[in-house]
C-alpha cells in the first residue's frame, strides 16, 4: 500500500523520507549532491540535516535545469504541503498545457532525487530552506513575480478594516479576522465569483491590476488614493503593506494569470541546431591543425619564460602590461593569450619560481613534456583544460571588491567550469557528424541547463576526439 493510500505511513520529516529510500536512491542523491558526503555523515539524520543547510540547498538549486527550478519555485508559492494537482495547476495553468503535464513528473522526480522535495503526491513538501530561498518577500522578489498571500499581506491590518473590505467585496461578515481573510482568499481563487467582481470594476482599475499581475506586485499610492485605486483597496484586490505601498495579493494575481505561477514555462529544452555541415575529413584536418597550433603556441610561450618570465604581482597573477607583451609575442589578442597562459599553468608546465624576486617560469615538467610525442603532449593539454576550474574568459573583469581579475591571479576559479565544458562537448557530439552548431541555439540550450560557456572546435564542428569525450566529468 502506498503512502497516498495510507497517510499514517507518510514520512513526517526529510530524515524519515531518506530512511525509506533504498540504496540505489541514496546513491543517486549523493551523486547529484556530492557536497553531502564531505565529510561522510554518521547517519541519515545527519545527512538530512546537511541536505537542509543553506549552502547545500543553494548548490542543489543551482544544478537544476530551468523547468525543474520553475517547479521548485511554484512549490514555494503553493500550499505547504501541496498536492500534485495544485502543483500541476500552477505550472500548466487552468487550460492544462500538455507539454507541462508531460514534463512535470520528471521534474518532480529530480527534486525528490535531490532531496529538495519529500512526501507523497498528496503532501508534497519543499525543503524549508528552499522555500525560504524561493518564496516571495519584499526584500527578495520571487522569479514568479508573485506577492504575499491575502493572509500574509493583511497581517497588520485592523479587524474592523478587514470586515469593511469583506463587506464591500460582497461577502457576509464573520466573527473573526482569520475566517474573514479565508473568505476573501476563497473569493479571489474562485474563477466565477472573481470574474463577476472584476466585471464591476472601472476599466482604469483593471488597468492597474494588469500592470501588476506579472510582477513586481508592489506599487506606490498617496495618502489620498485616486478613485481607481480606492475601488481596488476597498475590495482587498490591493492591500497596503506599508505607508504609501500596496501589493497585489497572490490569490488575485494567480486568478488573473489563469492559475499560472510563471508567465512562460519551458518544459522542453531548446534543441541545438546545426548551422553548417562539413565533410568529416575536413573537420579532422582542421582539428589536427588546431592541435598542432596549440602545441606550437605553448612551446613558444614557455620558451620565452624558460629562464624566468614576468614578475608575479604582489596579490598574485600577471600584470596587465605583461599580458599585453605576451599577446604581442604570441601574435594573438589578449584574451587568447590569457587562455594559453592559464592552460600551461593548469597542465603543470609553468608556475612561480618561488624565489625572493618571484617570477613565472617553465617547470621541470615542461622539459619532460617536450620529449613526448605530439599526441601525448596534446592529450596533456586537453586533459588539463577539461578538468580546470579556472576560467581565463573572466580575465580583465572586476571582482566583488572592484579589483581587476588578472591571468594566473586569484578569483578565476568557477567550480562549474569542468561540468559546463563536458556538457558542451556532449551537446556537440549529439549533432550529426561534421555538423557545426548554431551558436545561438547552443547558448539557449546551455542557458536552459546551466550558465553558458561556449568552446569552438575545428571548423565549428567537434572532432572525432571531442565526440568521444565522456558527457560527465
Amino acid at each position: 500500500m502506498s503512502t497516498e493510500e495510507n497517510p499514517a505511513a507518510a514520512p513526517r520529516s526529510l530524515a524519515e523520507a531518506l530512511r525509506g529510500r533504498d540504496d540505489v536512491s541514496l546513491a543517486a542523491l549523493l551523486r547529484s549532491r556530492p557536497d553531502l558526503i564531505t565529510p561522510v555523515p554518521t547517519d541519515l539524520t545527519q545527512l538530512a540535516t546537511r541536505a537542509g543547510t543553506r549552502a547545500s540547498v543553494v548548490r542543489a538549486l543551482e544544478r537544476l535545469d530551468r523547468f525543474t527550478l520553475q517547479a521548485a519555485q511554484a512549490l514555494a508559492v503553493a500550499s505547504d504541503p501541496a498536492t500534485y494537482g495544485e502543483l500541476l495547476g500552477l505550472m500548466a495553468g487552468d487550460d492544462g498545457d500538455p507539454a507541462v503535464s508531460a514534463a512535470l513528473p520528471h521534474a518532480l522526480g529530480t527534486l525528490r532525487e535531490h532531496a529538495l522535495v519529500w512526501g507523497g503526491e498528496d503532501r508534497l513538501r519543499l525543503v524549508r530552506t528552499a522555500r525560504e530561498l524561493l518564496a516571495p518577500s519584499p526584500q527578495h522578489p520571487s522569479p514568479t513575480g508573485l506577492g504575499p498571500t491575502v493572509r500574509e499581506a493583511a497581517a497588520g491590518m485592523s479587524p474592523g478594516r478587514i470586515q469593511e473590505i469583506v463587506a464591500t467585496a460582497g461577502l457576509p461578515s464573520t466573527h473573526d479576522s482569520v475566517s474573514a481573510l479565508e473568505a476573501l482568499a476563497g473569493l479571489f481563487s474562485d474563477p466565477e465569483r472573481m470574474s463577476a467582481l472584476l466585471d464591476q470594476a472601472p476599466s482604469e482599475s483593471v488597468e492597474v491590476l494588469e500592470r501588476l499581475v506579472w510582477g513586481p506586485p508592489y506599487g506606490q499610492v498617496t495618502a489620498d488614493p485616486a478613485p481607481r485605486l480606492r475601488w481596488l483597496l476597498d475590495r482587498g484586490l490591493l492591500l497596503p503593506t506599508a505607508p504609501g505601498t500596496v501589493v497585489l495579493p497572490r490569490e488575485v494575481a494567480l486568478r488573473l494569470r489563469a492559475g499560472r505561477a510563471h508567465r512562460t514555462t519551458e518544459p522542453v529544452p531548446p534543441a541545438v541546431e546545426a548551422a553548417a555541415a562539413h565533410p568529416p575529413r575536413i573537420v579532422d584536418a582542421t582539428a589536427a591543425g588546431q592541435a598542432y597550433t596549440a602545441l606550437a603556441t605553448v612551446e613558444e610561450l614557455l620558451k620565452d619564460w624558460h629562464e624566468g618570465g614576468p614578475a608575479v604581482l604582489r596579490a598574485g597573477g600577471l600584470s596587465v602590461r605583461d599580458l599585453k607583451r605576451t599577446a604581442v609575442a604570441l601574435d594573438v589578442p589578449e584574451p587568447v593569450a590569457a587562455f594559453w597562459v592559464e592552460l600551461a599553468y593548469a597542465a603543470g608546465l609553468l608556475a612561480s619560481d618561488g624565489e625572493a624576486d618571484e617570477r613565472y617560469a617553465a617547470t621541470p615538467a615542461y622539459d619532460e613534456w617536450l620529449e613526448r610525442p605530439a599526441g601525448e603532449r596534446w592529450a596533456r593539454l586537453v586533459t588539463a583544460w577539461l578538468a580546470a576550474t579556472r576560467t581565463p574568459g573572466v580575465v580583465g573583469e572586476r571582482d566583488a571588491k572592484d579589483r581587476t581579475l588578472s591571468a594566473l591571479g586569484p578569483g578565476l576559479d568557477r567550480s562549474a567550469a569542468p561540468e559546463v565544458r563536458h556538457r558542451v562537448l556532449a551537446l556537440l557530439a549529439g549533432l550529426p557528424e561534421g555538423a557545426a552548431p548554431d551558436g545561438e541555439s547552443l547558448l539557449a540550450r546551455l542557458r536552459w541547463e546551466r550558465p553558458p560557456r561556449v568552446v569552438r572546435t575545428g571548423g565549428g564542428a567537434p572532432s572525432p576526439y571531442a565526440r568521444r569525450t565522456p558527457a560527465q566529468p
